[in-house]
């Protein structure tokens, strides 16, 4: 259908839903009629925000729909809402044609009756959707009183807890206050996510008082725990709360990854004292198995590979056993079988060799952890548990053969002590012993066929696409993976077919559904 068919038809279709949703009796019937207006309001956003007049009809039915106690009716009515705003934002903070003032003025005066019957979880989504709105907003003064309309009731209730917190701090152990204090903190936590830097002024009203109460909950947890022994930590008092290990918070990590990703090169000298703060506690929690802690890990990685990419002078200026700490623990990281650490662990050693190639301690790193490195890469790459993982193996291989036939190694990669003979450069030595380690590996290849394997990947360094192949090649040749579904392998060329077929969808109108389409924002 052209757009203005589409248009008509639609119209057609919400208005006969909404009469018929007044009409029909009995909760159930309605449910079924709220359920299919908000389905297919979800899906036009372009469309809504072309019709203003429309549109806020729409989102007043959502309100309602607020306070329907049918299950999952307000639920949908909250993500709903959540998805519109996120595609219709400005036109919820400009004074429409026929209006007094904002949409998103309106809607902070009736705030407290929108919200009343929404379960603390409907209340989160709901923050989070006029986050987006006050987002829109430019001018910053009108920006920081919706802010501040909108927080309005957490913040009471917030300061009456302080309040009485500062009268007698027993009050905190109180579970019902406890669940509060959790309540207001992820209410804080939706607008944030969605309002991002602009959050300042709020942040800046509650601070102080929330790193006093983070204290005050860390020793409380701290000393249940050491009084209670481990299975204090699975009670529900402690869970509530959440340095014992098993009372760490994985959230730690994340703030600082998230401090040093921001501020980048700026965090270099605080560095040592996270490293000591958190980096050898949090790796004692997570080496001795792989399923401990499934939290701390991914966490703690991305951490690390944020100090890789913007610190990286603080690494350089560890000791040899603190950077053999972290090597250590990157090889621990790819080795794992969760795909999400074993890829980050991938991508932070990726980012580690170029930042030492191009450092002065290239040669220092190298003789130390290349041959490791190889060794490790091939051992993960023929492991068909980390197929996922194809695609970073071969950079990394590919960035380790580069470099020994480059300049940029000056010292020998070998130990005089330890071979029969000097090589004439570090591009033999690495060639013989990646086809001893082969050899070894995999006896059921012959010589030849490891040789052949071997000086292909270095005389195809240069291209990635054929120095990928010969790796493909060996994998099968090796009959590790040749009983195998093998589609991991070519993950990355499946990626890129999927895209061109998205492209063409795209530019024949209809083929895709208007709400999966990621449309600029064309409000004015």
């Amino acid at each position: 259908m052209m757009e203005d068919q589409e248009n008509r038809f639609l119209v057609m279709v919400i208005r006969d839903l909404l009469n018929l949703c007044e009409i029909t009796k009995g909760k159930d019937n309605k449910a079924v009629i709220a359920s299919n207006i908000m389905y297919v309001v979800g899906q036009y956003p372009r469309f809504l925000r072309a019709h203003w007049k429309f549109l806020k009809t729409v989102v007043n039915k959502l309100f309602e729909f607020m306070h329907e106690t049918h299950p999952g009716v307000q639920d949908m009515a909250c993500d709903t809402f959540l998805k519109i705003v996120q595609k219709c934002k400005r036109k919820f903070v400009i004074v429409q044609v026929g209006e007094n003032e904002p949409f998103v003025s309106e809607l902070l005066s009736a705030l407290a009756t929108t919200v009343a019957d929404l379960e603390s979880h409907q209340i989160h989504t709901f923050y989070e959707s006029v986050g987006h709105m006050i987002q829109a907003e430019s001018d910053p003064h009108k920006r920081d009183e919706y802010l501040q309309r909108l927080m309005a009731l957490p913040n009471q209730k917030w300061g009456e807890i302080i309040g009485q917190a500062r009268q007698s701090v027993d009050v905190l152990k109180d579970q019902d206050v406890i669940r509060t204090v959790l309540n207001i903190l992820q209410t804080n936590t939706s607008v944030a996510s969605s309002l991002g830097t602009y959050f300042l002024s709020q942040i800046s009203l509650i601070f102080l008082d929330m790193l006093n109460v983070y204290r005050m909950y860390s020793e409380l947890i701290s000393s249940s725990i050491a009084e209670g022994g481990p299975f204090a930590s699975k009670t529900s008092y402690v869970k509530l709360l959440r340095n014992l290990p098993d009372a760490r918070e994985s959230e730690v990590l994340s703030l600082f990854a998230t401090i040093i990703n921001k501020y980048k090169a700026a965090m270099i000298d605080d560095v040592p004292r996270i490293f000591e703060a958190v980096f050898q506690c949090t790796l004692e929690m997570i080496t001795k198995n792989f399923e401990d802690y499934p939290e701390h890990r991914l966490k703690f990685f991305s951490l690390l590979r944020a100090i890789a990419t913007h610190c990286f002078h603080a690494l350089i200026q560890l000791s040899s056993q603190q950077l053999k700490l972290v090597m250590d623990s990157i090889v621990w990281a790819f080795r794992h079988t969760e795909r999400n650490i074993a890829e980050t662990g991938l991508n932070l050693l990726l980012e580690m060799l170029k930042n030492f190639q191009a450092s002065e301690f290239c040669n220092q790193f190298y003789r130390t952890y290349f041959l490791t490195i190889e060794q490790e890469i091939f051992a993960v790459l023929t492991d068909t548990f980390h197929k996922p993982g194809f695609k970073l193996h071969v950079l990394i291989l590919q960035q380790l053969f580069c470099l020994v036939e480059s300049s940029l190694l000056t010292e020998p990669l070998w130990d005089a002590a330890t071979v029969p003979y000097q090589y004439p450069n570090n591009g033999m030595f690495v060639r013989e012993y990646t086809i001893k380690l082969l050899s070894t590996s995999f006896p059921n290849m012959t010589a030849t066929e490891v040789t052949q394997l071997v000086n292909g990947l270095f005389e195809s360094r240069n291209d990635l696409s054929t120095f990928k192949n010969h790796i493909r090649d060996f994998l099968v040749q090796s009959k590790e993976f040749s009983a195998q579904d093998n589609k991991d392998l070519y993950a990355e060329e499946a990626a890129l077919q999927r895209e061109r077929e998205r492209q063409r969808m795209l530019s024949i109108p209809g083929l895709i559904a208007p709400n999966e389409i990621q449309d600029e924002m064309l409000d004015s």
